[in-house]
């Protein structure tokens, strides 16, 4: 009996055991939602205490093993983080709440971040929620009207067209007055090839205090983009689609054929008949090239594909997205594929890696807009003439006549589709980023950057499109092929001493040290060959590319461009209420000569959070933040092509008056006169501005007042006389204010 009553207490001991553990091990399962019932996705939910981690799914659901009684914790960006008590639940259901202030927010500026309220710049910035669900193709448009003195159009109508940025105006009359973009901390010549789903911040730097730390390449603004990075937990795949149409909304009136043919009579012109005839036209229908052209419906489909996650000590992120579109212009579409991965990596307690890389590849077809052409005149385009080509033929122009006369002018629709235009876009950019932390507050870091961007351009001309084109040979076929190579390295060098305890926490400070170099070089190889026989189509040209008249090759090895520069920067703030910045940036530009090489540009900014002080304590149950922003400084400017300072010389073929014992060709020089005395152009810029946030943060912004002065203006001046049709020059003056 006293050895039943033994094993009876084993096997009772045995069974307590894995109640226990299996208490201990329980599992909790449950549902994040925000304020209005939205679940959220990708919200990272912690056994607080441990590493024990896992993330909410596309419905907002998660389930966590446990390993004690620890509570748990919930985190999402933008969100207040909350803490829940689990202890004998199975499941619960969680709300999260936004941030009710975003004076904390991290805002990134030049080779570092600050925290919103710390600023003494002008930053505008915009975050992943506001962009996210915009279906554009070109993160320019999911920006637009969204930044104060950030203005965004697009440069022309044809698809993938380039979009124009402008940061409060532009400086210089003649050159480019594009910003400097910056993408997870390297500097890009297009943001073309980022998926807008991909968008994680935005912040755009408008005053030469912020930018001044860029240089000459910061003379226009700087548009710092920060994409999407993996979050350490499981693997999250993200799957958006989205379908649109696209219609023109408004055309340009144009006449009827009886007032148009009305109007011509009064000019004493004939050909639509005398006065007794023009009722005739009132019973024609004529033709609205516009509708034309312009009336077919477009299409739209974008796919995006997201796969993130990671560890403690590696994190990534790899997305895929493409964009389909047949346009509302007639023979014009476009497909683009882009691919991103990004990756962050702790290699030991001293050294972290970042790498990212972006490809693109886009093909293209149609017209790129108005100005895409082969006439001798651009007023002479096909877009031009949807507008005023004339909406019926004359009485005195038969049928044949059209037909068989090669010079007759062709109405925009023949002339369309006759026409053809083809591009392949392939980008591709490589980043990679070393830090090195030796000892508490200093970082050292070096970054490498690549990028590769191929153009090729096929365009034919058919004989309905060619009677009156700049290469001569009228009514017969013609076809360019133009290929562009562009290659860019950089590489950066930073230190960085960061303290936020100076003085036992009363103050701190941030210091910054650096040099970086880029260098640059584009070739661009063009083709053409012109009189190919009348009858053949484009198919044939394509075909038979020899069989037409070689013009001669022509072929551009533009000159490097290099920069060498040097800067440095201290943010100090004073008892939480007084913050300054001092930037200093030194460049040396390959364009100019070596007496006027190197430029340098200082700038200054002082804050004043009135907040903080103390006769403002009465208001602090309404007033969060208060501050006043003061700043002045210069930037740089350099956007002229390479070659300036020497003269250039070009291969002259066929001009009757260049022979040379016996020879036709010889070297000449170009029609750009060259200028060795060439020199920086310069923006200064004077900013105050008055930042605020009131009721716990429901209501936030900015009143700012700012005059930019741009001297020394690099532009091209006509030179006629010279023998030269033009010069490059500094001169004149620009003022911007708002």
């Amino acid at each position: 009996m006293s050895g039943n009553l033994k094993l009876f207490r084993i096997a009772l001991l045995v069974l307590f055991t894995f109640v226990v553990g299996g208490l201990s091990a329980q599992t909790i399962k449950g549902h994040v939602k925000d304020t209005t019932g939205e679940p959220v996705i990708g919200a990272t939910v912690t056994e607080k205490g441990t590493k024990n981690i896992t993330v909410t799914d596309l419905d907002g659901n998660f389930s966590l093993k446990l390993t004690g009684k620890n509570p748990l914790q919930i985190s999402y960006i933008g969100m207040k983080t909350k803490t829940v008590n689990v202890s004998g639940k199975t499941s619960v259901d969680i709300v999260m709440e936004d941030e009710a202030t975003s004076l904390n927010d991290v805002v990134v500026i030049g080779y570092g971040t600050v925290k919103k309220k710390d600023l003494t710049g002008s930053v505008a910035s915009v975050n992943a929620k506001q962009i996210a669900n915009i279906p554009v193709s070109n993160v320019s448009e999911a920006m637009t009207g969204k930044m104060a003195g950030v203005n965004i159009t697009t440069t022309e109508g044809s698809p993938d067209a380039d979009v124009k940025i402008r940061v409060r105006g532009g400086g210089s009359l003649s050159q480019d007055n594009s910003p400097l973009y910056i993408v997870d901390g390297f500097p890009v010549s297009s943001i073309s090839d980022i998926a807008p789903t991909e968008i994680q911040s935005i912040d755009v730097l408008k005053d030469a205090s912020s930018t001044a730390i860029y240089g000459a390449r910061g003379a226009n603004g700087v548009i710092i983009i920060t994409t999407k990075s993996g979050v350490e937990g499981k693997t999250q795949v993200n799957f958006n689609a989205s379908l649109g149409w696209k219609k023109v909304t408004k055309l340009v009136e144009t006449m009827d054929p009886y007032n148009f043919a009305y109007a011509l009579y009064e000019r004493g012109v004939t050909g639509y008949g005398n006065y007794n005839d023009l009722d005739i036209w009132k019973s024609v229908e004529g033709t609205d090239y516009q509708d034309e052209l312009f009336g077919r419906t477009g299409l739209q489909k974008q796919y995006n594909v997201n796969v993130s996650g990671g560890t403690k000590d590696m994190k990534y992120n790899v997305g895929f997205s493409h964009n389909d579109e047949k346009s509302i212009m007639l023979g014009s579409g476009y497909a683009k594929n882009n691919v991103n991965a990004k990756f962050n990596t702790k290699l030991n307690k001293w050294f972290t890696l970042d790498f990212n890389s972006r490809l693109a590849f886009t093909k293209l077809d149609g017209l790129n807009g108005g100005a895409d052409t082969n006439e001798s005149n651009a007023a002479n385009s096909i877009v031009a003439n949807t507008v005023k080509f004339f909406p019926v033929y004359p009485l005195t122009v038969s049928d044949d006549d059209e037909e068989n006369n090669a010079s007759i002018e062709r109405n925009p629709l023949e002339r369309i589709t006759d026409s053809y235009k083809y591009q392949e876009r392939f980008q591709q950019n490589y980043n990679v980023g070393l830090n090195w932390k030796p000892f508490k507050n200093i970082t050292f870091r070096t970054e490498f950057g690549y990028r590769w961007d191929f153009n090729n351009t096929d365009q034919v001309w058919g004989s309905e499109a060619t009677t009156n084109s700049k290469y001569g040979f009228n009514g017969q076929p013609q076809a360019v092929f133009t290929k562009v190579n562009k290659q860019n390295w950089r590489n950066a060098n930073t230190v960085t001493y960061d303290n936020s305890k100076l003085f036992g926490g009363r103050d701190r400070i941030n210091v910054l040290v650096g040099q970086e170099w880029s260098s640059s070089r584009q070739t661009t190889r063009t083709s053409t060959s012109v009189a190919y026989p009348v009858s053949f189509t484009i198919s044939d040209v394509l075909s038979n590319t020899a069989a037409g008249t070689a013009l001669p090759n022509e072929v551009s090895i533009a000159a490097k461009e290099n920069i060498l520069s040097y800067f440095g920067r201290v943010n100090y703030t004073l008892a939480d209420k007084y913050l300054a910045t001092f930037t200093l940036r030194a460049d040396g530009s390959s364009k100019f000569g070596k007496d006027n090489r190197w430029g340098y540009f200082p700038s200054l900014a002082l804050a004043w959070r009135m907040s903080e002080e103390s006769f403002m304590k009465g208001s602090s149950k309404w007033l969060s933040n208060l501050k006043l922003r003061l700043s002045f400084g210069t930037a740089g400017n350099n956007n002229i092509p390479v070659g300036q300072l020497t003269q250039e010389y070009q291969a002259v073929t066929g001009d009757p008056t260049l022979w040379v014992n016996g020879f036709n060709t010889m070297w000449a020089p170009s029609s750009t006169m060259a200028n060795p005395n060439l020199k920086w152009e310069t923006t200064i810029t004077r900013n105050l501005g008055l930042d605020f946030t009131v009721f716990d943060g429901k209501l936030s912004g900015s009143v700012e007042g700012y005059i930019n002065t741009t001297k020394d203006l690099l532009i091209k001046f006509p030179v006629s006389g010279t023998g030269y049709t033009s010069q490059y020059r500094n001169m004149g003056e620009t003022e911007n204010k708002g």
